[in-house]
């Protein structure tokens, strides 16, 4: 149990309640383990439970009837998923998939909205997460929007190599920012919203100029990218 606390603790939407409330948070938690490429939930479906990642990472997708991707979110331990169709009682939004082997925990309806009455915190965390998640598809919206794809593309590469600070990231040429894992350029297209015929331009001409360079498959960043190309 006290294992179970600890994971719930370091979610962000649960980490301002107190022990008691996390422990009976707890009870009403179960874990279950996902393979790669396995569907956690899929758009569409009914919204009996939300999820808690322990390990490993999900995509979040909405697709259409070709086939097509569009990436909202990667999201790894700590994260919480499910938790809006849960509230609302409508169907799920989006899909969820493994990208490797993963875990979550399982909390069903009843066992979260039990918790809500017990504590009034706990819906205002919930509420600030939503609101939370509102500006991030906000700014999503806008940089589709208004964004050509290079800048989607550079500012997607900067987050997935986990530079915050420019000034910083190049000044250790022997620990250049690396994208922790491969991505193909149609993974890439998805994160974005763009083809996987403009990214594969846009990443050759970024190897061409010296700015990326391809590490046994890991996109490494040699240098700080250009605002626009």
């Amino acid at each position: 149990m006290s294992d179970v606390v600890a994971r719930l603790r370091g979610a962000e939407l649960f980490e301002h309640l107190t022990d008691e409330q996390l422990s009976l948070l707890a009870t009403q938690s179960r874990e279950q383990r996902f393979g790669k490429n396995v569907l956690l939930m899929q758009e569409g479906d009914k919204g009996d439970s939300m999820y808690v990642v322990s390990s490993g990472e999900f995509k979040v997708f909405v697709s259409d009837d070709n086939g097509r991707e569009l990436v909202l979110h990667q999201l790894g331990p700590g994260a919480v998923m499910g938790d809006m169709a849960l509230l609302d009682g409508e169907p799920r939004s989006a899909s969820v998939m493994a990208l490797e082997e993963s875990s979550v925990l399982v909390i069903g309806r009843q066992g979260l909205l039990d918790c809500i009455d017990h504590s009034p915190e706990f819906a205002l965390n919930i509420i600030r997460s939503l609101t939370q998640r509102l500006r991030v598809a906000t700014e999503g919206s806008r940089s589709l929007a208004l964004d050509n794809v290079y800048r989607r593309l550079a500012d997607k590469l900067r987050e997935l190599a986990g530079i915050e600070d420019e000034s910083l990231a190049w000044q250790d040429e022997s620990a250049l920012p690396t994208l922790e894992r491969k991505y193909s350029h149609q993974e890439l297209g998805n994160l974005i919203g763009a083809s996987r015929e403009m990214v594969g331009k846009v990443m050759a001409e970024l190897v061409k100029g010296e700015y990326v360079e391809i590490i046994q498959g890991r996109i490494q960043l040699k240098r700080k990218l250009p605002q626009n190309w």
